[in-house]
């Protein structure tokens, strides 16, 4: 092998694992679990029994607040499904890093609302 082609080889190894480096610093928003927030859960929605999960989706500016929240999956009961839009709307997140800068994107987040141990659950409908 010729010191010019190893050469080149080897510049072309070193553009690879330097945009696969600022590749894999991408990264989606995420919750800022440094700062917490209680999740709403209704006390209504406890006395009824009501436990399910709930997916959102929100879309996170580069300040790291939410902006808007549409419904990815929803638990099955409208306030819980309510409560979860407005707990993530009061949290606060990591923005987003594309091409190692700030970036507004979306991030899926999940509620889960689960009774406390011992609660009495009402019965299935």
């Amino acid at each position: 092998m010729s010191i010019r082609f190893s050469a080149a080889l080897l510049a072309l190894a070193g553009m690879f694992l330097i945009s696969h480096a600022v590749l894999a610093d991408d990264r989606a928003p995420k919750v800022d679990t440094t700062k917490p927030t209680a999740v709403v859960y209704p006390a209504s929605a406890q006395r009824a029994g009501e436990e399910g999960t709930v997916i959102l989706k929100v879309h996170v500016v580069e300040s790291g607040n939410p902006v808007q929240v549409s419904m990815a999956k929803s638990s099955g009961f409208v306030d819980l499904d309510n409560a979860a839009i407005e707990t993530v709307m009061n949290w606060h997140y990591v923005p987003a890093i594309r091409g190692g800068a700030i970036a507004d994107d979306w991030a899926l987040v999940q509620v889960v609302y689960k009774l406390p141990e011992g609660a009495q659950q009402a019965p299935a409908k």
